[in-house]
């Protein structure tokens, strides 16, 4: 993964579709943790397609279910970037509000989807 990751640098376009494949995954990987929390972060700065986009909200968001792994700050920075899209009334129907890992997460969010909605910046979300 560290050859994909330093794809996803460079703008290579099928190891970003190998790191969103990646992100997507919901099995456990030998120091996953890690490769999880750098291949988001290179995500943050690459060029997605609106497929791309759409998955990775998608997961991102059923995270908040409560199974928030520790590299969800990469994550939650991601989406922040990529945009919630028309997901913000799924997280707040969705969110596990007795989990203050998750509360966390759903604040950050929360604080950014009202930042857009009083800029008026909805490009990408």
């Amino acid at each position: 993964m560290d050859s994909v990751i330093a794809g996803i640098k460079k703008g290579d376009k099928a190891c970003i579709e190998l790191g969103v494949e990646f992100l997507d995954r919901r099995r456990a990987f030998p120091f996953g943790k890690i490769l999880k929390s750098n291949t988001a972060l290179e995500l943050r700065r690459a060029e997605l397609s609106p497929q791309q986009i759409a998955r990775l909200r998608d997961r991102i968001v059923k995270l908040l279910d409560g199974n928030v792994p520790r590299e969800f700050q990469q994550y939650a920075r991601l989406l922040r970037r990529i945009g919630l899209g028309n997901l913000w009334p799924i997280i707040e129907q969705e969110v596990k509000r007795d989990n203050p890992y998750v509360m966390r997460y759903y604040g950050y969010l929360r604080l950014h989807a009202s930042t857009r909605k009083q800029t008026g910046d909805d490009s990408s979300g």
